[in-house]
């Protein structure tokens, strides 16, 4: 039945895609522009905190611009703001997404967003490229940016298992189902060279302190956080005089971590990353980086969300090359699924065709006195393999 499913949105994308190439009178690539859409957060409760998605975004195509496009071609990238609320989100979708040429949709936020239309590609035609929320499943014509909590879970177990071996590794997660997932995604990557002692959170988010003695008893060598940045962050914070090393996702590898964390607490403290941070200065992505910003986004203070604007452009931009003169959404999500590896100048190594996420490289990362330090080469880690 899953066959017959597949095989049946297939054929609607085919036909859908290639109505939506002939209709000439409504393209979205003409002789001189590309038209691509996005759904971002500027304005409500989360603009702050999101808004420089989009930045990075229009700054790096501002740039593509100038320097001549994409074979001959400007990009026109509409930015549409949800407000981070649902219903905002579906008239956004029917009244200007549905309504107007679009090439695909890129670099949209929040889950809000990627979760209004399931069957995102069979309805519209569109890809949905590069969206910035975990990847809860991997929807035909949706790919995500961010990286799945099980890809980070995957890669935190390989790193233990090369450098920790023999250790005894406590594994802290809140209990649940999907967090006992997430265990046995670790564990798939330590390839059992490790001891680990699992350790499910049964207490309040602000309360993990009371689960102080239960750990202590346990005597480990070092502690993996499993989950998201918020459990991550509660975690490390209310267990900041336990002189013990800790190891996260990529969650907490945000512009904001030297504010977070004392000097003391950074010391012992180790994440994953896949784009570079903000506090390399001598970073070739970086350098270009600031250098658009100043141009063609004043005043805007370089942060976490602006570097993964830039790192979504820049890769947007590698399949748009790769897609050729003759661009049309099925030769883009053709592209997509063309076997090739690519690493950009800001984004990390990815390994098409993409599965649940374009992001599946990481690096273990330290920052020491306001250094940041790679103690891992890249980790590849594909949970669906």
């Amino acid at each position: 039945m899953k066959l017959q499913k597949a095989i049946r949105y297939t054929i609607i994308y085919l036909f859908v895609l290639l109505d939506s190439a002939t209709a000439q009178s409504n393209s979205p690539v003409t002789q001189r522009k590309i038209h691509l859409a996005g759904l971002q957060v500027l304005s409500g409760p989360a603009a702050d905190q999101y808004r420089g998605v989009s930045v990075g975004l229009e700054a790096y195509f501002s740039y593509l611009n100038d320097q001549g496009g994409i074979h001959g071609r400007r990009i026109d990238y509409k930015t549409l703001d949800t407000r981070m609320e649902s219903l905002r989100v579906e008239k956004l979708i029917k009244n200007s997404i549905f309504q107007h040429p679009t090439l695909a949709v890129v670099g949209s936020v929040g889950e809000p967003v990627l979760n209004a239309y399931p069957n995102w590609f069979p309805l519209s035609g569109i890809p949905d490229l590069f969206g910035v929320a975990r990847p809860k499943a991997n929807n035909i014509g949706r790919i995500y940016f961010s990286p799945s909590l099980e890809a980070e879970a995957l890669a935190l177990g390989r790193f233990c298992a090369e450098n920790l071996t023999g250790k005894r590794i406590l594994v802290w997660f809140r209990e649940g189902q999907k967090a006992t997932a997430l265990l046995e995604y670790f564990d798939t990557g330590s390839a059992g060279l490790i001891q680990i002692e699992p350790m499910p959170s049964r207490v309040p988010l602000f309360s993990l302190e009371k689960e102080l003695d239960p750990l202590v008893a346990l005597v480990p060598d070092a502690i993996v956080v499993l989950g998201d940045a918020l459990e991550a962050h509660a975690f490390i914070w209310q267990h900041q005089e336990w002189n013990i090393p800790i190891y996260a996702g990529s969650g907490i590898a945000n512009s904001e971590l030297l504010r977070q964390f004392d000097p003391e607490v950074l010391n012992r403290l180790s994440f994953l990353s896949y784009l570079p941070t903000i506090q390399q200065n001598d970073h070739p992505g970086i350098i270009l980086h600031r250098r658009l910003l100043k141009e063609y986004a004043p005043g805007q203070e370089i942060t976490h969300w602006t570097l993964v604007g830039h790192a979504i452009a820049e890769t947007t931009t590698e399949l748009l090359n790769r897609s050729g003169i003759r661009i049309s959404p099925f030769r883009l999500a053709t592209t997509l699924q063309q076997d090739f590896e690519w690493h950009g100048l800001l984004a990390p190594p990815m390994k098409f065709p993409l599965e649940v996420s374009a992001v599946t490289s990481f690096r273990m990362t330290q920052i020491i006195q306001n250094q940041v330090q790679y103690i891992s080469d890249w980790i590849t880690a594909n949970p669906s393999n």
